[in-house]
């Protein structure tokens, strides 16, 4: 019997706004290794340039300190600036038509051309509107000094959206003309920033060395005490050192961690294989999840006060200092994290094609069975099932925990912002290694779909 058509989605009566929202075009051509260098740099100097361009009309004062705390290194953030929202919105937008597209609420199908390209264009117009909301709720919170309905107060608020519009133009260059994608880009170059200058910044304040390094040496040389250098509050300390060392190696060691299942091909016998299942097998999604989730309920906090008390236990103490002065504290923020990150990674997995049955139905449609039990789908999807979501799970749980550990030892540029880093590393040397494979041998690009 002939399958029914799926019926349209209703999202296609914003198909004409879509196509009247200016686009990058996709390239016609193979995009050279040393032109996609090009276009990554050029994107990335870019967002520099918007991270030092400062906002106009704010009250003398205004805005000078982060409004996200830590969470801005994991959402590109940078005070006073046109980058102030960061890639928030952006993000926040992406969530939301993930999470509807898996749930099948909006009916689209993503391996579908027109409702792909469909997809990107709400997802661009939902950032718009989030930056909007959320640059709404910074100004009525009166973190400029001005007043809501004013005119300062509203060309604030469209200098904040233009910013984000500008970001999602230049993650969609780095996406169709560069390595990887814009906003993963801006987050490990942002926080490798951090953690370079907070180890090595040769200012002084107050008679101490910012940077972490040259005040250990400066605390030796002058024959003070050592413990100072490793354990001074509120300012980076050996201690930070070494916990995004340690950090840093531990979260490379996990993604290299998996299992494999062995496979066989129906149709050839003798033929084998192996289906690889990454411990981080969501990567570092869940947390980037969870921490916009923090994001967008400190903010909300700023205006609704029964929040304020939330964002408080939502936000990571930062230092062995802070974690004593609060242990409570402490322990309510880790075990929201690592049960949000479960969560998060629980759904990720579910709703994005990575789910057991997903990967059962794309192994059987390779003509592919598990050696050792007959070839039916639903066995497939069973077996799969005990490991594919214990490895999300599991790997929810470690990505929430080490991020949380990792900021109570009061690692450099945050322990979430160390873990993106090193995730956003990982997946990008994969792509410059597949890309100078194919610059060398022309003919493998086929068996990549190029």
């Amino acid at each position: 019997m002939e399958q029914a058509e799926q019926p349209r989605s209703k999202l296609y009566a914003l198909e004409g706004l879509v196509r009247r929202l200016p686009e990058v075009s996709v390239p016609k051509r193979h995009v050279s290794f040393k032109e996609k260098f090009m276009w990554t740099g050029i994107a990335l100097i870019g967002f520099f340039v918007l991270t030092q361009v400062s906002l106009y009309g704010m009250a003398a004062g205004a805005g000078q300190t982060a409004f996200f705390g830590q969470l801005r290194f994991i959402l590109a953030s940078h005070a006073g600036s046109l980058m102030e929202l960061g890639i928030g919105p952006i993000v926040t937008a992406g969530i939301i038509m993930q999470l509807l597209v898996g749930s099948k609420i909006i009916g689209l199908d993503l391996s579908k051309t027109e409702d792909r390209a469909l997809f990107t264009g709400v997802q661009k117009i939902g950032a718009i509107l989030m930056g909007i909301f959320q640059a709404s709720m910074l100004v009525m919170s009166g973190w400029y000094g001005v007043a809501f309905g004013s005119g300062a107060g509203i060309f604030l608020i469209v200098q904040l959206t233009i910013g984000v519009l500008i970001v999602v133009y230049l993650d969609e260059v780095v996406s169709k003309y560069g390595f990887g994608s814009g906003i993963s880009i801006f987050i490990m170059a942002g926080v490798a920033g951090t953690i370079f200058w907070q180890a090595f910044n040769p200012l002084q304040v107050g008679g101490q060395f910012t940077g972490a390094i040259p005040n250990f040496f400066g605390t030796m040389l002058g024959g003070g005490n050592i413990s100072d250098a490793f354990f001074r509050p509120g300012m980076p300390n050996m201690m930070g050192v070494f916990a995004t060392i340690i950090v840093f190696f531990i979260v490379v060691y996990a993604e290299s961690m998996r299992i494999e299942i062995p496979l066989a091909y129906g149709r050839f016998g003798g033929i084998r294989g192996r289906y690889p299942i990454k411990f981080l097998y969501t990567s570092v999604i869940p947390v980037i999840l969870a921490m916009v989730v923090f994001a967008n309920i400190r903010m909300l906090g700023m205006v609704f006060s029964p929040l304020q008390g939330a964002s408080y236990y939502l936000s990571a103490p930062n230092g062995i200092f802070d974690v004593m002065a609060d242990p409570l504290r402490a322990g309510i923020y880790i075990s929201i994290l690592v049960l949000l990150c479960m969560g998060f990674a629980w759904l990720w997995a579910n709703m994005t094609g990575m789910g057991p049955r997903d990967v059962a139905r794309q192994l059987d449609r390779s003509g592919m069975l598990i050696p050792g039990f007959r070839r039916d789908i639903r066995v497939m999807e069973w077996v799969l099932g005990r490991y594919i979501m214990t490895a999300a799970l599991l790997g929810g749980a470690f990505v929430g925990a080490i991020s949380a550990v990792a900021d109570f030892m009061g690692a450099l540029g945050s322990g979430t912002g160390i873990l993106l880093t090193v995730g956003i590393m990982y997946s990008l040397y994969q792509e410059i290694a597949k890309e100078r494979m194919t610059e060398m041998f022309p003919a493998m690009r086929r068996l990549f779909g190029e």
